[in-house]
């Protein structure tokens, strides 16, 4: 069975630092609901506070044709792994470049 794009209607990004919150947002630019999970709720937090920044910026420069809170609206956050995962059609892991956080993240 092949994934096509009209099947994928949430995404779930495991990580919310820099490229983890980069990616939700394009993410949810792309008009696709997300959720943005990390190990830690203040990691989450930062990486959404990020996002809302980013969003502000990019309307300021008319840089985006959408409101923020439009698209901070098809964002949700998460801690809990499984929670995040239970709904999503398509995962992404941006988490850091160590070899055996990946692993502990793929046996989850």
């Amino acid at each position: 069975m092949s994934l096509e794009l009209e099947d994928v209607d949430r995404v779930t990004v495991l990580g919310a630092g820099s490229m983890g919150h980069g990616i939700t947002e394009v993410v949810a630019l792309g008009g696709y609901d997300v959720t943005m999970r990390d190990i830690e709720q203040d990691i989450v937090d930062e990486g959404y506070e990020d996002i809302s920044w980013s969003l502000e910026k990019l309307t300021e420069k008319g840089l985006i044709d959408q409101e923020p809170d439009e698209v901070l609206d098809r964002i949700t956050t998460e801690v809990d792994l499984e929670t995040a995962v239970e709904d999503a059609d398509f995962v992404i892991e941006a988490a850091p470049e160590k070899l055996d956080l990946k692993r502990d993240i793929y046996e989850d």
